[in-house]
């Protein structure tokens, strides 16, 4: 038996207590009376049992229980037996991921690689050792099936010699698609160890991996790089000019030990002290003089990869909206006619509504579900695509249960008497934020005849946005590889809402072209082929490219954070197939086994025999007198 907080055994030294209590001497009950004592010294009783244990079964029980609960507080358990067989030799892959991302560029790297190079050489020489770094998907240096067939002695001075390739680039994290993508590429036939170095910062995103399940043979080491103590990290962004101002926000991450920075604007010798606090940001205007085309730089703090952003002035930008399966535009029924008339040019940028897809990337995918090429619908949302899906009829959620891959859905048409209205909206949403301010929020006047109910299963998966004022959703967004797919269960059909009749309709479209970080001339890494902050040249127009803001957050990630998505960290669990004896934690044998709990029950037993037992021995002691 091992115990998971042996500390509280101390506790059974409380059992001299009880032991003493039945040793004290008993003063004599029998009184004799007598004349005077006047002439006697006082002197205690002298009593011929004064060494003897008193009341034994009592004092068993009291000591039974007070151990009990000593042993429960210590939480046992029995440990697995150490003759279980033992893995077999080079049965395991190793997958060496390392993050080259825009945070991880300098020192953050090198750490990183020196931590993978002594993690190789403490690995069993006979286990395969792949390689592979990522940022905002994986690059396989050395896959899993390569790294099975080199012979054992070449394993690790393959994997070695492949670290010299490494090399940060300017893409954002995406580790939920690297953990994903990684997995795929090893197979579930064999037991998988995934080690991940890298800074694990809060910006990374993760909403891939909820409600994922996981190999019964795979475990996730995380080694991750630790920044100091005291670091701070600010980083600036070029927002959308405002009254042809330039604008630019600082945003200084959590646990920042500074806030006080410097901005400088190219083409002026200006140089302005600002003050961001750590966990903040703040917007600030460019001083009148600037170039139309130039940088703002940050100095100030630790980290320099996102200290600088570029602005350019050129032609207004047009934005691409794929419509699949248009109606007649002069159709008012339909959404197409609505569609041409809301999206007209804004002062950021101009809209061409297309209704093929091109090799450029849309900024925004329009369609009503019916039926069409869902496969091209799926690629554009996952190569980091923003889609919204209305639904005009029941049938149309087949392309909705197609796109998040789940069957035997029934979505029904709900029955609504009168009109249904828009009643809870997450104004916290980046769809519905344009919205939060008081003046704009009341969605409640837009009447709905018609609407789609979605089964549980094919709401779970994603997040409601907004919901009817019965609880029915009507708003969901679900994430879907890089992009999103964003489904409206109602249409802006005359037959089916007034929806595009308010003045709500067209400033929703825009802040979806607005969250897809298109359109208003700002453009991130990974725009149109461009892997590098910057000015560049995009088709016929010079546009300013940034790296993602998300970035910049380099808050560290906490464990428990991964370990609530259900990731496998540092407990293996062997294939069932092997027939091996699983080697658990203590804590979860611990958990597993619950001895403490009967324990407690045991105890609790035990004091109710000896409340029971006293009661009875001081009733014979003292009989009751009439």
């Amino acid at each position: 038996m091992a115990f998971l907080a042996p500390f509280f055994l101390a506790g059974l030294a409380a059992l001299a207590l009880p032991v003493l209590l039945h040793l004290r001497k008993n003063r004599p009950k029998e009184t004799v009376a007598f004349s005077s004592l006047m002439f006697f010294e006082d002197h205690p009783p002298i009593t011929k049992r004064r060494a003897r244990l008193q009341d034994i079964l009592l004092l068993i029980l009291r000591c039974a229980a007070l151990a009990l609960m000593v042993l429960a507080f210590a939480r046992p358990f029995f440990p697995a037996k150490e003759n279980s067989p033992a893995p077999p030799t080079g049965a395991t892959t190793h997958f060496i991921l390392i993050d080259t991302s825009a945070s991880m560029r300098g020192e953050p790297e090198e750490k990183a690689i020196a931590a993978a190079r002594e993690e190789i050489e403490k690995l069993p020489k006979d286990d395969a050792i792949a390689v592979a770094t990522f940022s905002d998907r994986l690059h396989i240096l050395l896959d899993p099936e390569r790294a099975r067939g080199l012979v054992p002695g070449e394993r690790k001075s393959t994997a070695l010699a492949l670290l010299g390739e490494v090399q940060a680039d300017w893409q954002a994290t995406h580790l939920d698609d690297a953990i994903l993508s990684a997995v795929a590429a090893a197979g579930g036939d064999t037991p998988l160890h995934l080690h991940l170095f890298g800074d694990f910062q809060k910006g990374s995103t993760l909403d891939r991996l909820r409600n994922e399940s996981w190999p019964d043979a795979l475990r996730i080491v995380l080694h991750p790089t630790a920044p100091a103590d005291s670091r701070t990290n600010a980083g600036v962004q070029m927002l959308p000019p405002e009254k042809q101002v330039r604008r630019a926000r600082v945003t200084n991450a959590a646990g920042s030990a500074k806030s006080a920075f410097t901005l400088e604007w190219s083409g002026t010798a200006v140089k302005t002290t600002i003050s961001v606090p750590a966990g903040e940001s703040a917007i600030f205007d460019a001083p009148e003089g600037v170039p139309t085309e130039g940088k703002v730089t940050l100095t100030g703090d630790d980290y320099a990869f996102d200290n600088e952003a570029s602005w350019t002035t050129s032609a207004l930008p047009v934005v691409k909206i794929w419509h699949p399966s248009p109606s007649e535009v002069t159709d008012t029924t339909e959404t197409t006619y609505f569609l041409h008339r809301a999206m007209q040019p804004t002062a950021d940028y101009s809209v061409e509504i297309i209704d093929t897809p091109t090799t450029e990337a849309p900024a925004l995918t329009i369609t009503d579900g019916k039926p069409g090429d869902v496969s091209a619908l799926r690629k554009v949302i996952e190569d980091g695509g923003t889609a919204l899906l209305t639904l005009r009829d029941v049938s149309a959620a087949k392309v909705l249960e197609d796109l998040v891959q789940v069957t035997d859905a029934t979505p029904t048409e709900a029955k609504v008497k009168d009109h249904a209205r828009f009643g809870e909206i997450d104004f916290k949403s980046p769809v519905f934020a344009p919205f939060a301010d008081p003046r704009y929020s009341d969605f409640s006047g837009i009447r709905i005849w018609k609407y789609r109910v979605l089964p549980e299963k094919l709401v779970s998966p994603g997040k409601v946005l907004a919901r009817f004022d019965n609880g029915d959703p009507a708003w969901l967004s679900y994430p879907l590889g890089k992009g999103t797919l964003h489904v409206l269960t109602t249409t802006w059909r005359p037959a089916d809402s007034q929806l595009a009749l308010t003045t709500k309709f067209a400033p929703l479209l825009h802040s979806l072209i607005a969250n897809a970080g298109q359109g208003r001339g700002v453009y991130f890494v990974g725009y149109d082929g461009i892997d590098a902050p910057g000015i560049h040249a995009s088709g016929n127009r010079r546009i300013a490219i940034q790296i993602d803001p998300a970035e910049s957050e380099l808050t560290p990630l906490p464990e428990a954070d991964l370990r609530a998505l259900g990731l496998p960290l540092d407990e293996p669990v062997i294939a069932k197939a092997n027939a091996m004896t699983a080697t658990l934690s203590s804590a979860e044998q611990e958990s597993r086994q619950r001895t403490g709990w009967w324990l407690l029950v045991a105890a609790a037993l035990f004091y109710l025999a000896e409340t029971a037992w006293a009661a009875l021995a001081g009733n014979r002691a003292n009989p009751a007198t009439s």
